[in-house]
């Protein structure tokens, strides 16, 4: 029994061994044109700080989308997470179907939104933030129903049981107790969509990525990099104003009433701001008769391309999506393990820890895109750079997760085993590794699930996977031909999110 329980982590790294095969991954590669992106990243600073004013109107439009699509998206996931739990709308069939539109609407990618908005709504920020609102809304609600499942709802039946009705007892009984919750949960989710409306100007979305994707075309480097300078100081701002915001909902931080008042109102003005200056949709005859193509297209997949296992088949396109999400988000998880443990308050001390939170937030601000171009340089293009991207993106979000578990764990055994002189790696081993395995598993288990999604982004630059055939097809106006692509991508997320779901609740 011992030997099966130590042999059980050589199955999934074989796996993801497997899969890094498949992907084409070479060490050798690597090392022998890793300074290619050493020189651009060179070229990115000095930044040409002359080009400030030009990026200050599209940057406004990325906090616009970010922050109005983030509030729409909460507002309407609010009443969805009621709904969608079968315990507190007591219709468990009606909550089961309304879960699985939510997670259909989950699985499409927030740029493949983002183009399909477009489509419908023109070009420019009002786009961007609409598609901002839809992935907020199907994160938010998922999220809000499976707190709403774990909270006790006997006050609400009670109400119900006196003749209220389960709407007006949720409003009263429940939601006082989820939404401090929520909240917190929206600020992490507005931290995620100032990234996601940066790049949404490479679909004609409006924001930064207009003028990134043009900066990049154009190798004007040192420009890039006073946009990635100026898009790091407002990631910074929001990351650290919805941290203190986040410990002020969980009681870890007090202000007056009167301040609190003044927070909601300065919430109010900043959201009524961002809808009365956004871009107008610009929705014409022609709009719509795209609008109504893409339903055509969207209802009648081509149904050779699901059925043809060659490379240039949905089959195959799957399994190498697959590959490289399962081979990057597992170097990811295992390369952020010594970094989380250095950036953590409790292990590393507060000096080292500021540092690498620095560093690690330079990390996540790299747009996707950019950094599968930096890649691309490297590898040339395919799902090798793709497995390499994602490798990236999940040490920046896995770090964070990390860091935050090492900083929440109890010191107790710690202190304990230090005291009694045990050494550094056996107080890792014994002390912290038994505490922090389940939530880092949990945290790397949810970046998969992120890392299925990033993949149809990677398209954009030729990183391998279904992304790159389905923003082609769409960009073409093949509607049957993306509808063929999308549903390979929407059975892809399904099936391994419910694997992973799975495994999250049998091993946390």
């Amino acid at each position: 029994m011992k030997r099966s329980k130590r042999l059980r982590p050589l199955l999934p790294a074989a796996v993801a061994v497997l899969c890094a095969w498949f992907c084409g991954f070479s060490l050798t590669t690597l090392l022998e044109r890793g300074g290619e992106m050493g020189r651009i990243l060179g070229q990115l600073f000095p930044a040409d700080l002359g080009y400030l004013t030009k990026v200050l109107p599209p940057l406004l439009d990325t906090l616009r989308m970010s922050l109005l699509g983030t509030f729409a998206g909460a507002l309407m996931a609010l009443p969805l997470a009621g709904l969608c739990s079968g315990r507190a709308s007591g219709h468990p069939r009606a909550a089961a179907a309304l879960r699985g539109l939510i997670h259909l609407l989950r699985a499409i990618p927030v740029l493949v939104l983002a183009l399909l908005c477009s489509f419908v709504w023109g070009t420019g920020s009002f786009a961007g933030a609409f598609a901002i609102a839809l992935y907020a809304l199907g994160l938010l609600a998922r999220m809000g129903w499976e707190t709403v499942e774990h909270q006790d709802l006997g006050a609400m039946e009670a109400l119900c049981a006196a003749g209220c009705g389960r709407g007006r007892a949720f409003w009263r009984a429940c939601l006082p107790q989820v939404l401090p919750g929520y909240l917190s949960d929206v600020l992490y989710v507005l931290e995620a969509n100032v990234r996601h409306a940066a790049i949404l100007g490479y679909v004609g979305a409006g924001g930064l990525g207009i003028l990134l994707n043009e900066k990049i075309a154009w190798r004007e480097w040192s420009r890039v990099g006073t946009i990635l300078l100026l898009l790091y100081g407002v990631v910074f701002a929001v990351e650290t104003f919805s941290s203190w915001l986040r410990r002020l909902l969980a009681g870890k931080t007090h202000i007056s009433g009167t301040a609190r008042r003044g927070l909601w109102c300065l919430g109010a003005a900043v959201v009524l701001w961002s809808a009365v200056t956004i871009s107008p949709p610009t929705v014409t005859a022609g709009g719509l008769t795209v609008f109504s193509g893409i339903l055509t297209g969207l209802l009648h997949p081509d149904w050779s391309l699901l059925w043809n296992f060659t490379k240039k088949g949905v089959p195959y396109l799957c399994l190498e999506t697959l590959a490289m999400t399962v081979a990057g988000t597992a170097m990811g998880a295992v390369v952020s393990v010594p970094i989380a443990l250095s950036g953590s308050r409790n292990i590393s001390g507060p000096w080292r820890a500021g540092v690498w939170k620095l560093l690690l937030l330079a990390l996540r601000t790299l747009p996707a895109i950019v950094t599968g171009l930096l890649f691309i340089r490297v590898t040339g293009p395919g799902s090798f750079a793709g497995l390499l991207t994602l490798a990236v993106l999940s040490v920046s979000m896995c770090c964070k997760l990390y860091i935050g578990a090492l900083d929440a764990m109890d010191l107790g055994a710690v202190r304990a085993m230090e005291t009694m002189g045990c050494g550094r790696l056996a107080v890792l081993r014994h002390g912290v590794w038994p505490q922090a395995k389940g939530p880092m598993l949990s945290a790397a288990l949810y970046r998969f699930d992120v890392n299925l999604r990033e993949a149809a982004v990677l398209g954009l630059v030729g990183a391998g996977g279904l992304g790159t055939p389905l923003l082609f097809a769409m960009n073409g106006y093949l509607w049957p031909q993306a509808a063929a692509y999308l549903l390979g991508m929407l059975v892809l997320v399904l099936i391994s999110g419910t694997i992973a779901d799975r495994s999250r609740r049998r091993k946390v």
